[in-house]
């Protein structure tokens, strides 16, 4: 009888047609990155903090930055590692995470893992989108008034998905198969906001839950969509009437 945890898409049921051997990792932490560990095919054992547990086919481990982790891979096994700089990374993963891989994230790993290890890499922020996905708490900006007309209401809830969504205007409207002008006439009628405004406020609200869960400026700045990390200062001071810094300062003495 074929094992479900080693089946994959397509496979022939012929085990002995490979052999991958069991691997062993001892205990390590990562000091400047966070790791997530997506099990293809098989089972791997983990000691996570002093914690066993177990990764089976279509699940995924997210490790934060300084975890102490060893593990090893049952016979047969694949298990693909994923890092994400401290760095550059803003998220609210603050604890070591399984999460179930459907067929969005399992396409976006792939996607990740391509464009890190070939010159096929689309132009997007793939990691950002991951972090999307895959955070217990979503970052969404639930204090931004919402429009109404379907066309525009999807573009609003991918953005607040996807703050730091890169597409432009004219993008998001093709996406919808509708118009810019039909777009932009129903957030400024039905938010009280042109669509840049709403865009530009999502963000920052966006970036003041990322900096609570103790994220770097920089990092937050790149995961709203800010290459520059002063125009974001500078947006967020002009959004909250305080720098990130201050924010966060805020942040850590309120009761």
């Amino acid at each position: 009888m074929s094992d479900p945890d080693h089946a994959e898409p397509g496979a022939t049921g012929l085990p002995w047609r490979i052999h991958l051997p069991p691997v062993s990792i001892a205990e390590r932490v990562e000091r400047d990155k966070h790791v997530l560990l997506w099990q293809v095919r098989g089972r791997s054992d983990f000691t996570v903090d002093d914690v066993p547990r177990g990764l089976r086919v279509g699940q995924a481990l997210w490790l934060p930055v300084g975890t102490r982790h060893s593990f090893t891979t049952q016979l047969n096994a694949v298990l693909l590692p994923m890092s994400f700089e401290v760095a550059v990374t803003a998220t609210t993963l603050s604890r070591p995470t399984t999460i179930d891989v459907d067929r969005d994230l399992r396409t976006l790993f792939l996607a990740f893992i391509q464009s890190t290890y070939s010159i096929i890499r689309p132009s997007t922020n793939i990691a950002r989108q991951i972090l999307a996905l895959i955070e217990e708490r979503p970052v969404l900006a639930t204090s931004m008034p919402m429009p109404t007309t379907d066309s525009a209401l999807v573009v609003a809830e991918a953005l607040r998905f996807n703050p730091g969504d890169e597409r432009s205007v004219d993008e998001l409207a093709e996406s919808v198969h509708t118009s810019t002008r039909t777009i932009e006439r129903a957030f400024l009628a039905e938010t009280g906001m042109t669509l840049r405004r709403w865009r530009i406020g999502n963000r920052m609200e966006a970036a003041a839950i990322l900096l609570r869960s103790h994220t770097t400026p920089d990092a937050v700045a790149r995961r709203v969509g800010y290459v520059n990390t002063s125009a974001f200062r500078r947006v967020f001071k002009g959004h909250f009437g305080v720098t990130p810094g201050q924010y966060i300062e805020r942040f850590r003495v309120e009761p």
